[in-house]
């Protein structure tokens, strides 16, 4: 799994040039569905970490007690992937799936200014609302993910659900 790291991300991880994976790992593992793009913003007044998937824009949120380097960053991902699915009604089957095929994180420098415009996009429009389902002493916040996951996203000139569009490309991974 490839997490794509924004300038603020970099910062906050304490990532290096050294730390980055080598084009020769970026093309092995080069599944969209399987990438994810991160960024550090300040929502509802606190620093919040997001990872969006880079096919179905289905997002993970965090926040409270924030990693501060990459080995501890890639251990909540890991234990946040099936929590934030799990939360998000999606089938422990198709959960298993996906995290088999999960063998590692690796971490790379951004290269899709797309996806951090889509980002920048949906955190926008979570300053619009006037009530959040943050959980104060979880770093993992799966229930905001899950409210989130089920708005309208803007790409290009479509506009899709993230929640049913990882239950499509899940449904996929069987076929």
């Amino acid at each position: 799994m490839i997490i794509y790291c924004s300038k603020a991300l970099q910062t906050a991880l304490k990532l290096s040039k050294a730390d980055f994976a080598t084009p020769e790992q970026l093309e092995k593992e080069d599944n969209p569905f399987y990438a994810w793009h991160g960024h550090v913003a300040k929502v509802d007044g606190r620093n919040t970490i997001i990872l969006m998937n880079d096919k179905t824009m289905y997002s993970m949120l965090f926040r409270n007690k924030l990693p501060r380097n990459k080995d501890k960053f890639a251990e909540v991902v890991m234990e946040a992937l099936p929590y934030t699915f799990e939360v998000g009604n999606i089938n422990t089957e198709e959960i298993s799936t996906y995290m088999s095929s999960v063998d590692s994180i690796i971490f790379a420098e951004k290269a899709d200014r797309q996806i951090t415009g889509n980002i920048t996009r949906m955190i926008l429009d979570m300053g619009y609302r006037w009530e959040y389902a943050w959980r104060e002493d979880e770093t993992i916040q799966a229930y905001e993910a899950y409210a989130q996951n089920r708005l309208l996203r803007k790409i290009g000139k479509d506009y899709i659900i993230p929640f049913e569009e990882m239950l499509k490309a899940l449904c996929g991974i069987h076929e």
